[in-house]
């Protein structure tokens, strides 16, 4: 009966193997996924660390000009609030002057004293939007302290419409300030020097690449700068329409076109002064054939990047 146990065992033993081979041919078997792809791991792997890489090399182009644009010491406020209050000072005390135009040219003096020790008191992220906010509502009182004299060489028109236009972009640009919530500006440092240097870039993980890229959506402003400087532009506009008019005289006529095309080319250059570091990154996300889609229950927790390299 020896040779019938024996018979019996390697008869199993086929039948095992008969099995094992059945189970891998399985096209959804995950064992026969792992035989037949053996390193897919491995792959996977490598392609995440090339995408961290890739990713960390674009920010490192574009943070520098992140802290540039949210970096600013106290100096300049300090100057600002100096010389607002010289000339509150100076609106003041000056003779020869109605009482609505003294108002009005002393208004834009306070201003621009209130904006220079706000910005001295303010973060260091939002110092240089503090001042540019006071600059442009002191603007538009200057311009309307004009329009409120009597002038024989321009059109009141002009001023009053170069007024407008800087209260306007002035308005936009205080609303700007409240709705962003800018990162500080010494995480955008720290950030920094983390994607500075290949080394540091290959240190990285992907979590630690995702808080870095919130940062650097963290520094774009809820308002546009083409929206905040275009009541600017438009106004420049109007302020310039007088000269269309034939029954003015010529010294008005030309008065009006300086003041006009002068702030509109200002406000225009303005606008498109330079492109904002987040619409650069994205744009050469695109360029580098990724795609940017915004992760996380929210919708706007960070950015995922996907594409092949």
């Amino acid at each position: 009966m020896g040779w019938l146990s024996r018979s019996t065992r390697h008869v199993r033993r086929a039948l095992m193997v008969g099995a094992a081979v059945a189970r891998l041919s399985l096209p959804g078997s995950a064992a026969a996924q792992e035989a037949l792809a053996p390193g897919s791991g491995e792959d996977q792997s490598r392609e995440d660390a090339a995408q961290r890489r890739e990713r960390a090399a674009l920010l490192a182009t574009h943070y520098h000009d992140a802290v540039r644009l949210h970096s600013m010491g106290r100096g300049l406020p300090i100057l600002f609030s100096g010389l607002g209050g010289v000339s509150l000072a100076l609106s003041l005390a000056g003779e020869g002057v109605d009482a609505p135009t003294r108002i009005a040219f002393a208004a834009g003096s306070a201003t621009l004293l209130a904006g220079g020790l706000g910005a001295v008191a303010a973060p260091e992220t939002y110092r240089l939007n503090t001042l540019a906010t006071a600059g442009m509502l002191s603007q538009g009182s200057l311009w309307l302290g004009f329009a409120l004299l009597d002038s024989e060489a321009t059109q009141r028109m002009t001023f009053i419409s170069l007024s407008a236009g800087n209260y306007a972009a002035g308005v936009l640009s205080g609303l700007n300030l409240a709705l962003s919530e800018y990162t500080p500006v010494s995480r955008l440092r720290a950030d920094h020097a983390l994607v500075a240097t290949p080394g540091w870039r290959a240190r990285l993980s992907g979590a630690q690449l995702a808080g870095i890229e919130r940062d650097l959506l963290g520094t774009e402003p809820a308002i546009p700068r083409w929206a905040i400087f275009l009541p600017v532009a438009l106004g420049g506009v109007a302020a310039a329409a007088p000269a269309l008019d034939p029954e003015l005289p010529a010294e008005k006529r030309m008065m009006s076109a300086l003041f006009g095309l002068l702030n509109a080319t200002w406000s225009l250059a303005a606008m498109f002064e330079q492109e904002h570091p987040v619409q650069a990154y994205q744009r050469d996300l695109r360029r580098a054939g990724l795609r940017v889609a915004p992760s996380g229950p929210a919708g706007t927790a960070g950015l995922t990047v996907s594409g092949k390299f």
